[in-house]
């Protein structure tokens, strides 16, 4: 069912790709409160006014991106990678903000170590999969809808034998591509759907064995650690951090980046 309902919203995503999928946020007044603030170097101030347009339902790739620099300027690295990856959440691929986010990541103290070896043919897909955005290839998937639809005519117009095989052939290339482009969009779409990770935002955050205040400490994370959440358990997330970590950390500790 949940299946079903991935590939509706891929078709919906395909039919709709020339319009606006979401409406425009409303105004909020902390917006400018919070650019003049922050052009004044008082990023307190800027990231209290933006924080209040956040908390009350603004859901704004600028806003975060916003926030996220005003938490870096003010040195709570935890806050601005959680802020940086929301905005990337809503604008992926966007460069300032990957660049933004991949600068402050690289100030963390806890690196994921990956014991596997890395697989060159996977790697090439890895890479071809991000290079194009989820709307980019959108458009593409509706170009080669078209393309295909033209050329059904096109077969069916055509003159000769020889016209209508270099139809068919080029309906079956520009099918294989359609494929190739749907499947990656698609995953994008579950991933975005289901994928939850989140930052710690505490100055460290314990990883524990159970979700109680009195199990065993497993590990200590540090500010701006990003992990990936696998449930959530009362006060406490189920959390995964490469290989080796996987344990409970209390919510008060960390941003959810859904």
């Amino acid at each position: 069912m949940k299946m079903k309902k991935m590939i509706c919203t891929l078709i919906a995503a395909i039919a709709l790709t020339g319009s606006s999928a979401l409406a425009a946020n409303a105004n909020c007044p902390g917006i400018a409160a919070g650019e003049k603030a922050y052009n004044e170097n008082n990023f307190e101030q800027a990231i209290d006014q933006w924080r209040f347009c956040a908390d009350n339902g603004m859901e704004n790739a600028d806003l975060y991106y916003n926030l996220g620099n005003a938490y870096f300027r003010n040195g709570k690295l935890g806050f601005a990678i959680y802020y940086y990856k929301s905005a990337l959440k809503l604008r992926p691929n966007d460069p300032d903000i990957v660049h933004n986010l991949d600068y402050a990541s690289a100030m963390t103290k806890d690196k994921v170590e990956n014991d596997e070896e890395e697989n060159p043919l996977l790697t090439v897909l890895f890479k071809a999969h991000h290079a194009l955005s989820l709307k980019v290839q959108l458009y593409i998937l509706l170009g080669l809808f078209w393309s295909f639809a033209l050329l059904a005519i096109a077969r069916r117009l055509a003159a000769s034998e020889k016209m209508k095989n270099i139809s068919i052939g080029t309906s079956f290339a520009v099918t294989f591509v359609f494929c190739i482009v749907g499947l990656s969009a698609g995953y994008k779409i579950i991933v975005a759907e289901t994928d939850i990770s989140g930052v710690v935002t505490a100055a460290d955050a314990d990883v524990t064995s159970a979700p109680s205040d009195k199990s065993q400490t497993l590990n200590t994370l540090s500010e701006g650690t990003s992990f990936e959440i696998l449930s959530e358990q009362g006060d406490y997330l189920e959390i995964k951090l490469g290989d080796r970590i996987k344990g409970f950390v209390r919510k008060r500790d960390v941003g959810i980046v859904k």
